[in-house]
């Protein structure tokens, strides 16, 4: 029995999807590290105002890149992994350059609006009406959205070793560059990031090129590529407000903070976020396997294997995530002299609050990737839309600075309780949900 139970493991173990997420736990880890280090030089270098200022921009930032992603980071390897599973090579050629199109029109359509709206745009991303920061944010976002769509296009191809390298060497090129900034401020570390990212992406992207990208010499004819480009552009485009509402999670609690508070307040909220975000990185992380994986288990009709697994991870989401919730809540004075100094204790209280939401932030990132890889229907848009409202809301009804951190927990729960029932309501009977 016990040899049997061992062999199975093995078995397992040598899985092509144990390797994807034994490669993304990997990189994961080092992902981490590295926005655990960002942090602690950050947090050492710059003063306390600066370091708000620098959060605020990198979380508007973040939102910009994911709308100019144009919902092309769930498209890709979703219907790459669909395609190749089906032996469709030359169709998943097209999609890619579709979707790269698609991009360019985003991109294209998000620069006009940030030049034409740049003195109101400017205060939101920057906090204030500085014209070389903002074009430099605007700047950094179009590279950050080449990596991005770079880490897409190795999932959906299944290059996860691929993924897991580019990624790594990116993230930990951040800290690097911190670090050895001379005359350090928000404005240079955006520049440093700039040319720094931009020449890991052109890198990576000659790599896979002289190495022959998906091997297909096929020639991807006109009606194809409008073939493609219209299911990227169905499919994408209602899950570009879904992005844009995920980040914006982020990012909308820092802007307003900024209007009505300070850089202080800033960065005490970024205390608790960081936080967050350090707590629920390995919860993310799995995700980017599961989205491909189940969307080729739904081109080769073994979509109840997928279900059955994603029904497993959930039962461990849901007990690592408390336990990384108490302990965080008890050794929160420790974690952020870890993470900052001691100058950002005074963020405790509210960072306590904000912690008792990763188990619903767990839940929404197990589930997000299999509900879209599913069902075409845009669920996690209208799951994000919805909690986005509450959260503005709330901002705008709470009296206090501590009740803007009990209003961020309540619509983490939301957030998290709405994508379990979906998901719940889909398996019951996915190829019914599904329409690819």
């Amino acid at each position: 029995m016990i040899k049997k139970v061992i062999l199975t493991v093995r078995q397992r173990l040598k899985s092509k999807m144990a390797g994807d997420v034994i490669w993304t736990f990997a990189a994961q880890v080092l992902v981490l590290l590295s926005a655990f280090v960002l942090n602690k030089i950050l947090s050492v270098r710059l003063d306390v105002d600066t370091f708000g200022e620098y959060n605020l921009v990198k979380r508007s930032v973040t939102v910009i890149s994911f709308v100019m992603l144009a919902g092309t980071g769930i498209a890709v390897p979703r219907y790459m992994a669909l395609y190749i599973g089906k032996n469709h090579i030359l169709r998943a050629k097209a999609f890619v350059i579709a979707s790269i199109l698609l991009t360019i029109i985003a991109i294209t359509v998000v620069c006009i609006a940030a030049a034409v709206f740049n003195t109101q745009l400017a205060a939101l991303v920057a906090g204030r009406d500085d014209s070389i920061l903002y074009a430099t944010a605007v700047i950094y976002s179009i590279v950050l959205t080449a990596s991005s769509f770079m880490y897409v296009y190795f999932r959906g191809k299944n290059s996860f070793k691929l993924y897991a390298i580019s990624n790594t060497a990116i993230q930990l090129m951040l800290p690097v560059t911190a670090l050895i900034i001379p005359q350090i401020s928000t404005l240079s570390i955006f520049v440093w990031w700039t040319i720094a990212t931009a020449a890991l992406v052109l890198i990576f992207a000659c790599y896979e090129y002289l190495k022959g990208g998906l091997q297909c010499n096929g020639h991807v004819t006109k009606d194809l590529l409008k073939q493609e480009f219209k299911i990227t552009a169905k499919y994408s485009f209602p899950r570009l407000w879904g992005d844009f509402f995920l980040f914006a999670f982020q990012a909308f609690p820092l802007i307003f903070i900024s209007k009505y508070y300070d850089y202080t307040s800033v960065s005490y909220y970024s205390v608790g976020i960081t936080i967050i975000t350090l707590a629920t990185a390995f919860y993310s992380f799995l995700g980017l396997v599961l989205l491909p994986y189940v969307s080729e288990c739904l081109a080769k009709g073994k979509i109840y294997d997928a279900i059955r697994k994603v029904n497993f991870f959930t039962v461990i989401y849901v007990a690592t995530s408390l336990l990384v919730m108490g302990g965080f809540y008890f050794l929160m004075d420790f974690m952020i002299r870890l993470f900052f100094t001691e100058e950002y204790l005074p963020a405790a209280d509210l960072a306590r609050i904000m912690i008792l939401s990763v188990l619903p932030q767990a839940l929404y990132l197990l589930y997000r990737n299999p509900i879209d890889a599913v069902s075409v229907f845009p669920f996690n848009t209208i799951i994000l839309g919805v909690t986005f409202g509450a959260l503005v809301g709330v901002f705008y009804t709470v009296q206090s600075f501590e009740g803007l951190a009990w209003g961020y927990v309540g619509v983490a729960w939301m957030q998290g309780l709405a994508a379990l029932g979906v998901w719940n309501w889909i398996k019951k009977n996915p190829k019914e949900k599904q329409n690819s």
